[in-house]
Formats: C-alpha cells, sequence, structure tokens
C-alpha cells in the first residue's frame, strides 16, 4: 500500500469516529434534558392546578363569609326604661336638704339596771358573757369576744321598728369593739307590738388592749334617746 492510500484511510478512520463521538453525546445530552423539560412541565401543570384549586377554594370561602354577613339577624326589641316618678315612701326628694338631727344621750346606767327611752320603752341587758367570737365573713377575726343579750319592752302605743336598733360596745379607753356575725349572734328583726317584748342577742370581738369598765349604748329610733350602761363586760 502506497503511502497516498494509507494517508486516506487514515482521514476515513477519523471522521468516522468523529461522527461515532458525535452521536453518542448528543443521546447523553437530549436524553436529561428531555427527562428534565417533562419533570419541571409536570411541576408546573401541577403548580398551576394548586393553585387554581386554593383560589377556587378562597373564592368560595370569601364568598360564604360574604353570604354570613349579610344575613339578617333577628334581635328581641328591647322596652323603653320607665320614666314614671315614684314617690319616696318616707316623703321628700333628692333636692330636699334635710336638717341634722340631734340625738340625746341618757346618763349611764349600771349594766343591771333597766334603761328607759321615757316614751312606754324601756331595755334591759339581761346576760353579759364572755364568749371566743367565731370569724364567718371576710374581716372577721376570730378570737376573745363578748356576748349581750338585750330586751327590748314596747310598752308604748305604736309597734316600734326593730331594724334600726344599733348596739355599740365601747371599752374604758374608747376603742370599739367588732360587731361578729356567727351564731350565737341574732340582732334584732322585725318589730315588737304594743305590750311585747323582744330580744336580740348581739356579739362583740373585743380589742386585745381591752380594758373595763365597758360602755354598751342602746338606741331604735332618731326620735327617741340613745340609752348608755356601764360596768364591768368581760
Amino acid at each position: 500500500m502506497t503511502f497516498s492510500a494509507t494517508r486516506t484511510l487514515f482521514a476515513a478512520l477519523t471522521a468516522t469516529a468523529v461522527v461515532a463521538l458525535a452521536g453518542c453525546s448528543g443521546d447523553t445530552t437530549s436524553t436529561p434534558t428531555s427527562g428534565t423539560t417533562s419533570s419541571v412541565t409536570a411541576s408546573a401543570d401541577a403548580t398551576d392546578t394548586a393553585a387554581s384549586t386554593t383560589g377556587a377554594n378562597v373564592s368560595s370561602a370569601s364568598s360564604g363569609a360574604s353570604n354570613t354577613e349579610s344575613t339578617p339577624v333577628s334581635s328581641t326589641e328591647i322596652p323603653p326604661a320607665a320614666t314614671t316618678e315614684v314617690p319616696a315612701s318616707g316623703g321628700g326628694n333628692i333636692n330636699e336638704t334635710v336638717a341634722p338631727v340631734s340625738l340625746t344621750t341618757n346618763s349611764p346606767v349600771q349594766l343591771t339596771e333597766t334603761g328607759d327611752y321615757g316614751n312606754g320603752v324601756t331595755v334591759t341587758l339581761t346576760a353579759i358573757e364572755a364568749v371566743t367570737a367565731q370569724a364567718a365573713l371576710p374581716g372577721e377575726i376570730t378570737g376573745p369576744g363578748v356576748k349581750v343579750t338585750v330586751d327590748i319592752v314596747n310598752n308604748s302605743a305604736a309597734a316600734i321598728d326593730l331594724g334600726n336598733v344599733i348596739v355599740d360596745l365601747l371599752d374604758a379607753a374608747g376603742t370599739p369593739s367588732i360587731p361578729m356575725t356567727a351564731s350565737p349572734a341574732s340582732p334584732f328583726t322585725g318589730s315588737v307590738e304594743p305590750g311585747q317584748t323582744a330580744t336580740g342577742v348581739y356579739v362583740f370581738a373585743v380589742p386585745a388592749t381591752y380594758t373595763n369598765p365597758a360602755t354598751i349604748s342602746v338606741s331604735y329610733s332618731t326620735s327617741a334617746p340613745i340609752v348608755v350602761f356601764t360596768g364591768t363586760a368581760r
């Protein structure tokens, strides 16, 4: 074989190899590119579908909210406030100035004596005992106390409202004792008719500094004096 023929054969083989390599390179590149393109296209389609579905749901929810807001709500008719003026049971009105009332205090009597209001009504302290006052309400404290039993005798011509009765206990220094609400406390209630006697029981928590003699006052009306008792109460 001549040099010229050999050179021609070498050139032909080289061209064939280049074509084969180019074919392989094209196949390798086109395959993943085609697969990637399909995957991206599928993902885009899925995204568009989800967005479309989500938009439909949001639109539906918005439509439902709009329908809910537009639905009229029935309401119960509220009657107008009362404007009729009602007179006070005891007379007078809120614009009236009430003159102060001066209360009269009787001279003290002994704890064992009878207090006289001077109008047919009398009061007696039938029992005074040292007890342990029991706490029942907020602010009350269990501790040393005094139990006072009070009798009011009504020999006047009219019934007495016992809801206005006030009983107080002060020690020698003028320190007030605290009224307690727990049993055996049983303050006056209701009224007492002429010729009748009513009984009330009052329990006081005394301070740690309590000293005798004590002062016990009983009143039932601003039109009657205050009866005062004094003596050893504990």
